[in-house]
């Protein structure tokens, strides 16, 4: 289990915790096997949307898109609880480059 501090607590030591966040252990394993760039982005993704429900917004959506990363999550507000309940790293379709051949 790893747990993010939203970003107004990092930033603010007296500041209140907004929303827990909780990564499941299959969502663990495949966060671990990834770019610590990309590890840094989904934290703070989701640090921003803890802070973001804690502040009374509701997400249009169950997953964040960051980078060619799927994250699925549930909101417990009974317990102030965001939970990421699945990982899934996409292979985003390669756009091939096209030279545009001129004619003399």
């Amino acid at each position: 289990m790893h747990v993010f501090l939203p970003a107004a607590a990092r930033d603010h030591p007296c500041a209140t915790m907004s929303y827990r966040i909780q990564i499941q252990p299959e969502a663990g394993t495949l966060l671990r096997t990834l770019a610590p760039h990309t590890v840094l982005r989904l934290g703070r993704a989701l640090a921003d949307l803890a802070d973001s429900i804690s502040a009374g917004e509701t997400p249009e959506q169950s997953e964040l898109r960051v980078d060619d990363c799927v994250l699925q999550f549930v909101v417990n507000h009974a317990h102030r609880l965001v939970e990421v309940v699945h990982l899934e790293q996409r292979e985003e379709a390669a756009v091939p480059y096209t030279a545009a051949a001129t004619t003399a």
